[in-house]
């Protein structure tokens, strides 16, 4: 028998407004993004014909010239060769060696166009990163790629992004260039382009849209009038394809990056759906900071979850509904609700699927923590990110997080709905827009193999139904260059082995499981 919920109706919530961490101070690093997202706006520069900042427009009929590097004066007065890695000529931050402390991480210390290289890290943590001189880290145009930790347990390359490697700094955005939005708000692709869609042969342009690896299905451009309208529902770095037609025939095409993210705390839980319809039903759970009482399936105060924390439990005052920081806190402190004077950046304004309007009819702003979607069942084919039964993740917000105080994150599998195939979950968390950890495809059992869900798992049976404890996550006090960043701690029943943390619900209402970690340094 399937569950019977107060409210079937998803909530998603948006909220848009990072501030940017321009200002670093001298030998500084910023360790978060200081990229600004503004819902649905371009972003500030990357475009470098031929730098690698944004895109490299190409062309059947034309094409645009590469500028060289960044030339650096000898002491004679001379010109030494263009560099491979550019450097911030009013006075470099690089270093002869590359730095593992937490100020550090994501920093190429030493500018040699890697991040990171041999710094040890936890199987499934994840970090923004920035390949160049770290003084232009944060500065308009500039953007952070990501970087992973692999089951060997050191950090990958760096990928995405827009770097000072790539001259991001020269922040051209009269052609092809970057964009930053927030989840679930409509994106109208064509201010991405600048000048260079401006001889554009009408009805030519299309636009095409690769999502972050793990999205999907991925929502597709919308097809009718205008035809440049995307909604990303997931985190992360987008690609962006423009392709116009031009006169004398041929194309012209550039790809420009669309960064999507939100402030604060966001969680996002995502499965295998069934072509049948109904589907599985997993659950994400997040844990109150500085409270070790009893997880709680069918909902309570401490535990944010589909049974409490959707829009319809803080309509009515629910008491099961999460109240976990002062009602009449001010940003950046932790605050439960919120009203912002700037009407765009109460995204929770712009939830899809009608969800949004109840929001603005309330008229409080966005709560905090709240749950913007449960996913009971969805169509995998489907591409349309309005449309009721898209598969987008469930996740969790906390959109002003208290510093240095611990959440945790679990996975609970409600119901296999007699369905009898297997399932993965992942869970993505970001913070500040920046994807933190990645859990569930990777980290985990050794040999590496991913979190697997069984039909038995959700079949309850005496004991209960399968409870994933995912991980710890805590946000660091702000550094002495204005960047704080967090900090994840996957959980393990055996951390030698990489095992996950799992118990079954019975259990889990009785125990918070393990003791969570000791503050994290400043």
């Amino acid at each position: 028998m399937r569950r019977r919920r107060r409210s079937l109706k998803p909530l998603f919530y948006v909220l848009a407004g990072l501030t940017t961490g321009a200002a670093i101070a001298a030998g500084c690093a910023a360790t978060s993004p200081g990229n600004k997202f503004e819902p649905g706006e371009g972003g500030s520069g990357g475009e470098t014909h031929g730098g690698g900042g944004g895109s490299m427009p190409t062309s059947s009929s034309s094409g645009m010239g590469g500028e060289g590097g960044i030339f650096i004066p000898n002491d004679d007065g001379g010109t030494d060769a263009p560099i491979d890695v550019p450097m911030n000529p009013c006075g470099t931050q690089c270093g002869p060696t590359e730095l593992c402390d937490p100020d550090h991480l994501g920093t190429d210390d030493d500018c040699d166009g890697e991040t990171d290289e041999d710094c040890p890290c936890a199987a499934g943590q994840a970090h923004p990163c920035f390949k160049g001189d770290p003084s232009y880290r944060g500065t308009p145009g500039c953007f952070d790629g990501t970087m992973k930790c692999s089951e060997n347990g050191y950090w990958s390359s760096c990928n995405g992004g827009v770097h000072a490697t790539d001259l991001c700094f020269l922040n051209d955005t009269s052609a092809c260039h970057p964009m930053t939005t927030a989840p679930f708000v409509d994106v109208n692709l064509k201010d991405g382009t600048g000048n260079f869609s401006a001889d554009a042969l009408p009805g030519s342009e299309t636009w095409t849209v690769t999502c972050p690896d793990g999205v999907n299905p991925c929502p597709g451009v919308n097809g009718s009038a205008p035809a440049d309208d995307f909604k990303p529902l997931q985190s992360g770095e987008y690609t962006v394809t423009y392709t116009k037609g031009v006169a004398g025939g041929g194309t012209a095409t550039c790809t420009y990056p669309l960064f999507v993210g939100a402030p604060g705390l966001r969680v996002e839980l995502e499965w295998e759906h069934d072509l049948g319809g109904d589907g599985v039903d997993l659950d994400l759970h997040l844990h109150q900071p500085n409270n070790t009482q009893p997880w709680a399936i069918s909902g309570e105060p401490q535990d944010c979850t589909w049974s409490n924390c959707v829009f319809s439990y803080f309509d009515d005052n629910s008491s099961d509904a999460p109240s976990w920081f002062p009602a009449n806190g001010n940003p950046p402190d932790p605050v439960s609700w919120y009203l912002d004077p700037v009407f765009e950046k109460n995204t929770c304004y712009f939830a899809p699927r009608g969800v949004g309007q109840k929001w603005q009819s309330l008229g409080m702003g966005c709560h905090n923590p709240r749950l913007d979607l449960d996913n009971i069942d969805c169509d995998p084919t489907l591409t349309d990110p309005n449309a009721s039964k898209f598969c987008a993740p469930e996740n969790a917000n906390v959109d002003f997080p208290p510093k240095n105080q611990w959440f945790r994150v679990g996975v609970h599998y409600y119901s296999n709905d007699a369905k009898t195939y297997d399932v993965h979950p992942t869970v993505k968390i970001f913070c500040d827009g920046a994807l933190s950890a990645e859990l569930g495809p990777k980290g985990y059992y050794d040999p590496e193999s991913p979190i697997t869900f069984t039909p038995v798992d959700g079949a309850k049976l005496p004991g209960g139904n399968r409870f994933w404890l995912v991980a710890d996550v805590a946000f660091r006090e702000s550094n002495q260059c204005g960047a704080r960043g967090c900090v994840v701690k996957p959980l393990y029943s055996d951390e030698a082995g990489k095992t996950p943390l799992f118990t079954y619900d019975e259990i889990a209402e009785q125990s918070f499981g393990p003791a969570v970690p000791p503050p994290v340094s400043p």
